[in-house]
C-alpha cells in the first residue's frame, strides 16, 4: 500500500519464533510427554512475573518491567539460535567463548531485529557484563521451569542413567535463589506451587486440536507469540513504553482461562446463541476460585483486568478501570493525551485491546499458514488463514502496514 511502512517485525523473525515451537527439550532423556522449547520459554517468563511480584510486596523492591521483559528477549533470541548445543556443553563454551557465541547469535538475528533499536544492548547483555534484579529472576526462573518439567521425567523413570545426577544438580540451583520471596513461597507452600503448576498445565494443552498441524504449539506457546508480537509491533507503531509493557502482560496472560475450560473453538462459540457470553461467566468465576483467591491481591487485580474483556480497549484510573469506546488511531490519541497530563493517576495499564486481538489473529494465521508450508493441511487451516486473510489484508494502523502480515505471507 502507497505511504505505508512495513512493519520491522518481518516473516524471518516470525519463523525463527516458531522455530520454538519445534525444538524438543530433553530428548535424551524418556519422558512421558514432549517437552517443547517455546512452552518453556512462556513459562519462565510467567514465573518471572510472579517471582517479580513477591519481591515488591515481600521485600520492597523496585522492578524495572521493560527491562525484564528485554532480558527475557535477549536470552529466548540466543537459545533459539544456540538450541542444539546442550546446557553442560554450552556453559563450558560460554566459560571460555562466550563473545564469540554472542557475536554469532547477534549476527544471525542482525537483519531481522535490526529496526528495533536493541540488537547492540542485547550483545552488551549476553557478554554478560550486566548484573541486575531483574536479570536474577530470570535466572531464578528459568531454573525453576526446568526443574518443573524434570520433576516429572524423574517421577516417570527415576533409574536411568544420569537422571538422579540431573535432579540433583537442578534442585541446587533453584536454592540457590531461595533470598528471593517469591522462590521461597513456592517451595515452601501449595497455593504459589499451584498457580505455577496451572500455568505449566497449558503447556499439555494443544491448540486447533481436531486437526494435524506442525508445529503442534500449545496454548501457553501461543501466548507468548501473542505477547512477543504485540510487544515488539509496539516499536513500529509509536506505543509508550507502559503501552507496551502492558501489552506484552495482557498477550501472556490472556488465555489463562482456557486452564479451566479447555480451548473452545470459535465455530462453537460464535454459532451457538448465548454461548460465548456463558463460557466467559463460567471462565470468569472460574479463575476467581482456582486462581485468584489464592494469590495476593496485587496480583489477582493484574491477572483479572488482563484475562476479563481482553480485547476491549481500556486503561485504569486509580482503582477503576475506564473501557473507551474509541478505536484505532483515536484510542492511542486519548491514551497519549491523558499521558501528557502532570497528574500521575490519570492513565495507568493502558491496553489497546483491539490491537491484541489482532496479535491474536496473526498468531492463530501464522499456526494455520505455517503448517501449511510444511504440508501438513487440512479443511480447518485452510479456510481458518483465508478468512483471517480476508478480515486483516487492508488493517493499517498509525501508518504501518499490519495488513502486510497477512496478505503478502507468500512472499516469507
Amino acid at each position: 500500500m502507497k505511504n505505508l511502512k512495513k512493519p520491522h517485525l518481518g516473516f524471518e523473525l516470525l519463523h525463527k519464533i516458531f522455530v520454538a515451537a519445534n525444538i524438543r527439550r530433553w530428548n535424551d532423556q524418556a519422558t512421558p510427554v514432549e517437552f517443547l522449547e517455546l512452552d518453556k520459554q512462556a513459562h519462565k517468563i510467567v514465573i518471572a512475573y510472579l517471582l517479580a511480584h513477591y519481591e515488591m510486596l515481600e521485600n520492597q523492591r523496585t522492578i524495572n518491567f521493560e527491562r525484564l521483559i528485554l532480558q527475557f528477549c535477549y536470552e529466548f533470541f540466543e537459545r533459539i539460535i544456540l538450541t542444539d548445543i546442550k546446557p553442560p556443553v554450552f556453559h563450558k563454551l560460554v566459560q571460555q567463548h562466550n563473545k564469540a557465541l554472542v557475536d554469532f547469535v547477534c549476527e544471525q538475528l542482525g537483519e531481522d531485529l535490526r529496526g528495533f533499536g536493541f540488537l547492540e544492548s542485547m550483545r552488551e547483555y549476553l557478554y554478560g557484563g550486566v548484573d541486575n534484579l531483574e536479570k536474577e529472576i530470570l535466572k531464578a526462573s528459568h531454573y525453576y521451569a526446568s526443574k518443573w518439567e524434570f520433576d516429572i521425567i524423574y517421577q516417570f523413570n527415576p533409574r536411568l542413567y544420569d537422571v538422579q545426577n540431573i535432579k540433583n544438580a537442578l534442585d541446587k540451583q533453584v536454592r540457590e535463589y531461595y533470598h528471593l520471596a517469591g522462590m521461597r513461597q513456592i517451595i515452601m507452600y501449595d497455593e504459589l506451587r499451584e498457580v505455577v503448576n496451572m500455568f505449566g498445565q497449558l503447556r499439555f494443552q494443544k491448540r486447533w486440536s481436531q486437526t494435524p498441524r506442525v508445529p503442534c504449539t500449545s496454548v501457553l506457546g501461543h501466548t507468548l507469540i501473542v505477547a512477543l508480537c504485540a510487544y515488539l509491533l509496539g516499536y513500529d507503531l509509536g506505543f509508550s513504553k507502559e503501552m507496551q509493557i502492558q501489552h506484552f502482560l495482557c498477550g501472556l496472560f490472556h488465555d489463562l482461562p482456557e486452564i479451566l475450560t479447555r480451548d473452545i473453538i470459535s465455530p462453537i462459540k460464535k454459532n451457538v446463541e448465548g454461548l460465548d457470553a456463558f463460557i466467559k461467566k463460567i471462565e470468569e468465576e472460574a479463575v476467581r476460585e482456582k486462581i485468584l483467591n489464592i494469590i495476593p491481591d496485587s496480583i489477582a487485580e493484574d491477572i483479572q483486568y488482563y484475562t476479563q474483556n481482553e480485547f476491549s480497549n481500556r486503561y485504569k484510573k486509580g482503582d477503576v478501570v475506564v473501557f473507551s469506546q474509541k478505536e484505532s488511531e483515536e484510542f492511542v490519541k486519548e491514551i497519549t493525551e491523558l499521558q501528557k497530563e502532570s497528574r500521575k493517576d490519570s492513565v495507568e495499564k493502558p491496553i489497546f485491546g483491539e490491537f491484541l486481538k489482532y496479535c491474536d489473529h496473526l498468531s492463530a494465521f501464522l499456526e494455520a499458514k505455517i503448517s501449511i508450508e510444511h504440508g501438513i493441511k487440512s479443511k480447518e487451516l485452510i479456510e481458518g488463514a483465508k478468512n483471517l486473510e480476508y478480515l486483516y489484508n487492508n488493517k493499517q494502523l498509525n501508518g504501518v502496514d499490519l495488513g502486510y502480515l497477512f496478505r503478502e505471507f507468500k512472499d516469507s
